[in-house]
């Protein structure tokens, strides 16, 4: 990670479990390990810092606050919390090179699923976190404050659990394999499908895994609105140079088909065929426009009609007229004022899809829960600035990757200042249960544990000090990926391993052991090393920071 994000140097390194920094930016220093002893944490129940209340007070239910120039979570309590989230705690069941699954080795060792879900708080307290984020199990809710995922933009595609009145279209695969030429392996949800809005109601509506007893809690910390894994579009685009930048949406809608039948890639066939976003683009440029006639002299195109006219309509356009060009990514090549206008319409997809899921979210989890927009925006880039305008004004929180400082100045003011919550995760496969696999390399792959910790400290510490140039230190928090290592993936993300040993260079060992709580560890094929003791450290030296930033304002005041 680069520490281009400060206005100034900074320099991170794990010291006798503690954090060193050197930071000539004018911020509030991350303590050293002297500090780290002399100011011991006081946590409310939910994880805030008693020693930082907010002056507006208690509510009984998580909100985000900008205090001074920060943007914070507040805790129903009233106190101050910079979220350090943990992605992805639930039960593995596939065997691993160990001979059993996760879930087996985990009944073994706490006796039931429950037992086990009541020692993730506690771990992940240990360790400096306070939030358990989207994809956790049940049985963590209500002991830790809590993030679920609504998860509608795939599950709507083949309608499962059968919630709408049928399967919505995917917009990718109404496109023409020669003239789209990109990836097709994403999904992208005909939002303006009536069917998208009746299966998002209905999942919010319906109580399908335990989750809505939960809404109300003052644990729940909110709902985030899909993975974007699963909204493919809504990734970087072209204003910032990413490895693999996302089609545009609004020339993606332009080429597509305006009926489809059938989707053999999700094996759904489809009894209402009209692909409604293409329609809402027809509807959008005739309110504009007025006339066919008037579109053809803006666009310099020659279509006959705003509809399929024998192949010469608006809606026949496949993306093999020259005004439109075939560059899908940054529309070079097509008309001036064709990109403008896909422009907007861009937007008003963007605007249909957050409003669709903010209302439902509102209307049935209760309006006082936090709505976070997809986990998450941006990636190695920037999400196009309609997509991200368009969360700014229906998401509470916006979920985007910030990896420089262009990243963060133009995704704070397209979103027009909302508070933002990163993420990252990082791999030792040498070093880890996963040592027969290989790692891709990158800077997110290491060989040691130790130098993972590095890698998580200067990630965390530079994001905390984030500052636009204005001043405003807009990231409230991140959220780590992930809680145990990944057997699908073979890559050492987690804090634990397949065997529930946490990298803290003593559980994570052949010779057996026990932990804090007294519960068995060891029994791994090899000795590895200590990655949570730099986790541990940054995550208690970013709190005190805050709690010294925040009394540094009071006093100001």
């Amino acid at each position: 990670m680069k520490a281009a994000l400060l206005h100034g140097s900074i320099v991170v390194s794990v010291l006798l479990g503690a954090i060193a920094v050197s930071c000539q930016t004018g911020h509030v220093a991350i303590p050293t390990g002297a500090a780290l002893s002399l100011m011991p944490l006081d946590l409310d129940e939910y994880g805030g810092l008693r020693q930082a209340p907010v002056p507006s007070g208690a509510t009984g239910i998580f909100r985000v606050e900008k205090v001074g120039k920060r943007w914070i979570f507040v805790t129903p309590a009233g106190n101050a919390l910079w979220m350090l989230g943990v992605f992805n705690i639930f039960l593995e069941q596939r065997p691993s090179d160990v001979g059993k699954g996760y879930y087996e080795l985990i009944l073994a060792k706490y006796g039931t699923v429950e037992k086990w879900g009541s020692q993730i708080p506690l771990r992940l307290r240990s360790w400096g976190f306070n939030v358990a984020a989207e994809y956790v199990d049940v049985r963590v809710w209500q002991k830790m404050p809590t993030i679920h995922m609504v998860n509608t933009a795939f599950n709507c595609l083949v309608n499962r659990w059968d919630l709408g009145p049928g399967p919505v279209k995917d917009l990718i695969s109404g496109t023409d394999r020669a003239v789209y030429t990109g990836w097709r392996g994403g999904t992208t949800p005909d939002v303006f499908d009536p069917g998208f809005e009746a299966y998002v109601e209905q999942t919010m509506a319906r109580d399908l895994s335990g989750f809505k007893r939960f809404y109300g809690s003052p644990w729940f910390v909110g709902l985030a609105t899909d993975d974007r894994d699963w909204l493919f579009g809504f990734g970087p685009g072209d204003e910032i140079p990413a490895r693999s930048p996302h089609p545009h949406l609004g020339w993606i809608v332009l080429v597509g088909n305006p009926q489809q039948t059938a989707n053999a890639a999700k094996g759904v066939a489809y009894a209402d065929t009209t692909v409604y976003s293409k329609r809402a683009l027809r509807d959008m440029l005739k309110a504009k426009y007025g006339t066919i006639q008037v579109l053809n002299a803006a666009w310099g195109s020659k279509y006959g009609h705003w509809d399929s006219a024998g192949g010469s309509g608006l809606l026949d356009e496949s993306g093999r007229s020259p005004w439109v060009g075939k560059d899908f990514v940054s529309l070079k090549d097509a008309s001036p004022v064709v990109r403008t206008d896909l422009d907007a319409y861009l937007y008003l997809y963007a605007k249909r899809y957050f409003s669709v899921m903010a209302r439902a979210i509102r209307r049935h989890a209760g309006p006082r829960h936090l709505v976070f927009g997809p986990a998450t925006l941006n990636s190695d880039g920037l999400t196009r600035k309609e997509i991200l305008r368009a969360a700014g004004e229906e998401m509470d929180v916006v979920q985007a990757s910030i990896h420089s400082q262009a990243a963060l100045e133009l995704t704070t003011r397209y979103t027009r200042g909302r508070p933002l919550v990163t993420w990252e995760g990082f791999v030792a496969n040498p070093d880890s249960a996963l040592f027969r696999y290989p790692q891709a390399s990158g800077s997110l792959a290491v060989p040691t544990q130790k130098m993972r910790g590095r890698l998580y400290a200067d990630w965390v510490s530079t994001r905390f000090q984030a500052t636009t140039t204005s001043g405003t230190k807009p990231i409230a928090g991140i959220k780590y990926w992930e809680f145990h290592d990944n057997w699908r993936e073979k890559g050492n993300w987690g804090l634990v391993t397949l065997s529930d040993n946490a990298y803290d260079g003593n559980e994570a060992r052949r010779a057996a052991g026990k932990d804090a709580w007294g519960y068995a560890t060891g029994g791994e094929e090899r000795d590895y090393g200590d990655y949570l003791s730099a986790v541990r450290s940054t995550n208690l030296a970013v709190q005190q920071a805050l709690i010294e930033e925040l009394r540094q304002l009071q006093r100001k005041q």
